[in-house]
């Protein structure tokens, strides 16, 4: 019986065995209630893709669906050329670990194969579903990979992201994507935009791996697994998949274990395909769902909505209590921090709520975000953490304070907003998705590139210059990009709250000591107002060059630690 609510989707992390020693995070979704079921996907897609099946099958099953690794928010396998049987290794230690190995899978093209490849080295699922496999006369040359596989390759200008949007398209419309013949040419309807989008982002969250598992696809053959499998399997395809005449290549006279059911286009009909081929084969009620890997990065749960942090550390020395590193709207500047305060002290890292991987909270105002961040600090350190909160997003680390000086040790302020900001539109621009010409990949990136080098990021003027040596590295602004990507909409509520709500009366109301950077970023230009609001500030000087300043602020939060008096507020700018 399928029930009329509309199952909530989590997602987590969980930690597996790798390959080359050590431990990698496995991402996935989870929702509803009854027998486990298991959703895998195609490259280069995450589970992303299943988020629409998930709310249908989630009235029936407790669906899960994984991330392959190095696609969506799971680690790269990090093997230099894995095969098919490296990735369903990988895939049996995430079942392993998540409690699924007894589970009934469905899994679709490079999927399919992973999948099978599991299943026939031992897997224990009752049932495989397999939608759409690759079944080639002969396997792809090594020059037809190459041109279909052509390196993702961020660089600082940007320029990739025309020729990586063209590729998006073209890998909708013609097989293989770079040979656009009329004979080449997809038999399916254009998609929908929003599914666009989301292929878009996944694209995009893969970006250098997205080649890892598609590769190992097109170098595999699955004939052999098909003869050997013993788990019950079906081999379906709609009509207008790309895949759907290997249908005819399958064996089911060879394997009584082999079926073939042929589908057409409904996709009403093709989800209840699914529903009831996987309720053949669930019976055993869904697994407990395990604790989150609490090292490397995971989610907090706050009612229906979650909120996602990363823990960086280094060769630190000593017990220095954590640093929390706020930055919006993106979360560039603050992994540019961590990296650099990695080696003196632990550092995490949230994406604030509207942005990457973290949720909108139901309630968007300003007190709501700080109690949440908080309240993360709570649920991740037994003690309270050291904030530090950059640009836009500093009213947002002064009502932390504020409001929860339990839970923030002290407050470091680089960089603040005027306290006559410019309008949301200006500072936050809408962002439209550009199904054409890819135009919203380019808006977001010379937004985050230009913030880098001047402040406010709209402004080319000579004083608005920032004393930046170096452009960020471009995996980082990726890395920026793609959360911006993932919450197209929602990018900048956060910060927008936090300046409803930027004035004097918030400043003075900080209780915790606070450390406010002047120097001659432009950024800092708030400065002298915020210290002399602030009831228990001081300032510290602020060295360009990113390293330095790093070694600057844990000196001054040491000494903070050990007691050190602040100076008097008539001493405080002057004696910078």
């Amino acid at each position: 019986m399928i029930s009329d609510t509309n199952p909530h989707i989590t997602r987590g992390y969980v930690s597996v065995a790798s390959a080359c020693g050590g431990s990698k995070l496995v991402h996935y979704r989870c929702c509803g209630s009854g027998p486990a079921v298991v959703l895998l996907h195609d490259s280069p897609r995450s589970s992303r893709l299943h988020v629409p099946l998930m709310k249908v099958l989630g009235r029936r099953f407790r669906v899960f669906a994984l991330d392959t690794p190095g696609y969506g928010n799971s680690d790269p396998i990090g093997l230099d050329k894995p095969t098919i049987p490296d990735f369903a290794r990988a895939l049996g230690d995430a079942l392993d670990a998540l409690g699924l190995r007894q589970a009934p899978v469905y899994a679709t093209h490079t999927s399919a194969k992973i999948a099978l490849a599991l299943a026939a080295r031992g897997g224990t699922m009752p049932l495989l579903v397999l939608d759409g496999l690759s079944i080639p006369d002969q396997l792809a040359s090594d020059d037809f990979i190459a041109a279909y596989m052509r390196p993702f390759a961020p660089e600082p200008t940007g320029a990739f992201l025309s020729a990586e949007w063209s590729r998006t398209r073209d890998m909708l419309r013609w097989f293989p994507w770079f040979s656009t013949r009329p004979e080449h040419r997809i038999a399916m309807e254009p998609p929908t935009p929003e599914w666009m989008e989301d292929y878009g982002i996944d694209l995009f969250s893969a970006g250098p791996h997205y080649a890892d598992a598609y590769t190992a696809a097109m170098r595999w053959n699955p004939l052999d697994d098909l003869h050997s499998v013993q788990v019950p399997t079906i081999v379906g395809a709609r009509t207008d998949d790309v895949l759907y005449p290997h249908l005819d290549k399958v064996p089911c006279a060879a394997n009584p274990a082999l079926s073939v059911e042929r589908l057409g286009t409904d996709r009403t009909a093709w989800a209840n395909w699914i529903a009831e081929n996987l309720a053949t084969g669930s019976s055993d009620p869904a697994p407990a769902r395990p604790a989150s890997d609490t090292t490397a990065r995971g989610y907090v749960a706050f009612a229906q909505s979650q909120i996602h942090w990363q823990r960086f550390s280094g060769p630190c020395t000593g017990e220095q209590r954590p640093l929390m590193i706020l930055a919006g709207p993106s979360t560039l500047e603050a992994m540019n921090w961590a990296e650099a305060m990695r080696v003196h002290r632990p550092v995490i890292v949230p994406d604030l709520p509207g942005f990457g991987d973290s949720d909108p909270l139901p309630d968007t105002s300003a007190a709501a975000i700080a109690d949440a961040l908080a309240a993360l600090i709570g649920r991740l350190e037994p003690e309270p953490c050291d904030v530090l909160a950059i640009g836009l997003v500093a009213p947002i680390g002064a009502m932390m304070a504020a409001r929860r000086p339990g839970l923030v040790a002290t407050l470091t302020v680089i960089g603040a907003p005027p306290f006559d900001a410019a309008t949301d539109a200006v500072l936050l621009p809408p962002v439209a998705f550009d199904a054409l010409a890819g135009s919203h990949l380019h808006q977001f990136w010379h937004m985050l590139r230009d913030g880098t080098v001047q402040w406010p990021w709209y402004s080319a003027a000579p004083d608005a210059a920032r004393p930046a040596p170096d452009l960020p590295d471009a995996n980082v602004l990726h890395g920026a990009l793609t959360g911006m990507l993932k919450q197209r909409t929602t990018y900048g509520s956060a910060i927008a709250a936090g300046l409803t709500v930027h004035d004097a009366a918030l400043w003075q109301s900080v209780q915790p000591r606070t450390f406010v950077a002047v120097g001659d970023d432009p950024a800092t230009a708030q400065a002298a107002k915020l210290i002399d609001l602030l009831p228990a500030s001081t300032a510290f000087m602020l060295p360009s060059d990113r390293k330095a300043a790093a070694a600057a602020l844990h000196a001054t939060l040491v000494r903070a630690d050990h007691g050190a008096p602040e100076k008097a507020a008539s001493e405080k700018v002057s004696a910078v």
